[in-house]
């Protein structure tokens, strides 16, 4: 019996050392990503980028100019990352309509200023960059405010799953609750500026999908703001070192890349047939082979007798398929896939919101139907936007407790928007807890509410860690289609243009 007590004690204190490990662990690296994240925020900056009256460029120009967005920076050694709590980099593209005039704005950090200007210059010489106040600031929505400020939004992210099952490395189809497992197509992309035809500098014959939301943008009245948001980070950072690769298996919890997940869709689709140990081997024409074995029946001269059988398989393997037998569908897929890394990839998030202040306006509800048809002009692709993120995820009045529900969805969106949340969650959703918190914290802040919940994350969930569950995968090429400097075809007259940029004297002048 002593013994037995003596065993049990012993692994209650190696399990409580090794749960006191991780709420320290845990404690540590948040707070010193939170400070780290409190310094950065300070030397962030909105640059502002004025568009002249004439643009004679494709989206390609935005396309290479983005590429200075691209950094790789934050986690120099692993002293930066587990001692400093640096984090990666992460950039912001932007359009605001405030109160019907619309303006184009890069967030960056301070350091990247230089950089990203001459990048810009270097494609559209004739816009200016200024640098702006945050946009942001002018108006705030809160859970209990809603009398004086509403608004409506939603977060939007590739949708397209795979067309069929996901299977294991014996054929058999992997399943959730008894459910075929589909994961995300993001290696498929959305329609680009390629495929709109904006390669063409002639403005009478382009179709700009960005179109719609200008137009939009630009019936905003006084009081009401729009804005459009992609928050984007270099997807080499989720290389499994830096960060845990993006896309993880449900059923297996492996991690993969998007290039991991590609080409386990592009093995499945060149895979004809898995092969089982004992099935029968068959021609081209589906006919069984047959092959002659020994049998236990000796001849008169004791060698024994053949016998005609079923040819079989003696171990597992794959049966690739042809190239010619691959489908029209199968083919489009695959060189579709090809498509996506041919020009680098981001991992990013896209919001879209639309607030009023009802002091000044009245909230037009046409605009919530207005943010649900943005993703419209790009579907039709190899993949499509759709919602991941509404303010109003309650199909059922009875599921708004007290009205008091939707007002905090609100100011979550919102002030993900504001504070440019995106890749770097300390919370994970739980619904039965997030239900308890709408009500028990509705004459708090969302400061307190989030304080709140980061200690319970850390102290009853040590070991879990959120994933990123509202970014998808771009490459250069989609984010161009997204978000662009706009040409003469775009005519809103809300969007204003200069008539030449500011510029320094030349350099060679006269002393």
């Amino acid at each position: 019996m002593q013994l037995l007590i003596d065993v049990t004690l012993t692994l209650v204190y190696f399990f409580a050392f090794l749960l006191i490990c991780a709420w320290s662990w845990r404690f540590w690296m948040m707070y010193i990503n939170q400070k780290y994240l409190n310094k950065t925020n300070n030397e962030y900056i909105m640059l502002e980028i004025r568009l002249p009256r004439e643009i004679f460029k494709s989206p390609f120009a935005t396309q290479i100019a983005l590429t200075s967005l691209l950094q790789l920076g934050g986690y120099g050694t692993w002293h930066d990352k587990y001692f400093k709590g640096n984090l990666p980099i992460y950039s912001s593209l932007e359009i605001a309509s405030i109160e019907g005039v619309i303006h184009f704005y890069v967030r960056i950090q301070q350091k990247f200023r230089p950089l990203v200007e001459s990048n810009f210059y270097a494609q559209y010489p004739g816009i200016e960059i200024v640098e702006a106040e945050d946009y942001t600031q002018l108006i705030r929505y809160t859970h209990d405010n809603e009398s004086k400020v509403d608004l409506w939004g939603a977060g939007f992210t590739l949708d397209k799953k795979w067309p069929w099952a996901m299977k294991n490395d014996k054929g058999e189809d992997l399943k959730i609750k008894n459910e075929e497992y589909k994961p995300p197509a993001d290696f498929l992309p959305l329609k680009t500026y390629n495929d709109f035809g904006l390669t063409n500098p002639d403005d009478e014959k382009q179709v700009n999908p960005l179109n719609p939301l200008i137009e939009m943008m630009g019936t905003m009245k006084k009081g009401e703001h729009m804005w459009f948001q992609i928050i984007l980070q270099d997807e080499g950072l989720y290389n499994g070192k830096k960060l845990p690769k993006l896309y993880v298996n449900k059923v297996t919890h492996e991690h993969l890349s998007l290039s991991d997940l590609s080409e386990k869709f592009k093995k499945q689709v060149r895979t004809g047939k898995w092969i089982k140990s004992g099935d029968k081997v068959k021609d081209e024409y589906g006919d069984t082979v047959k092959t002659s074995v020994p049998s236990d029946d000796v001849d008169a001269d004791g060698k024994p007798k053949m016998k005609t059988v079923d040819k079989t398989y003696k171990e597992d393997k794959l049966l690739p398929k042809k190239e010619t037998e691959l489908t029209m569908e199968e083919k489009w897929m695959v060189e579709e896939a090809n498509k996506k890394f041919g020009s680098p990839l981001v991992v990013a998030a896209i919001r879209l919101i639309y607030i009023a202040d009802q002091t000044k306006a009245k909230f037009n509800f046409h605009n919530i139907q207005n943010i649900l048809s943005f993703p419209r002009p790009y579907a039709g692709g190899p993949n499509n936007l759709s919602p991941s993120r509404v303010v109003t995820p309650y199909p059922f009045d009875w599921q708004n407790t007290r009205g008091r529900r939707v007002p905090w969805r609100k100011e979550e969106l919102f002030e993900s928007y504001v504070e440019r949340e995106a890749f770097y969650p300390h919370i994970t959703p739980r619904d039965w807890l997030d239900k308890r918190e709408d009500l028990f914290f509705w004459t708090s802040t969302m400061k307190a509410r989030k304080t709140w919940r980061m200690f319970y994350e850390a102290f009853f969930h040590p070991f879990s860690h959120p994933h990123l569950d509202e970014v998808s995968t771009y490459n250069l090429e989609e984010i161009a289609t997204l978000w662009h400097l706009p040409g003469a075809s775009t005519t809103t007259p809300s969007l204003p243009r200069i008539d030449s940029a500011k510029s320094v004297a030349p350099v060679n002048l006269p002393q």
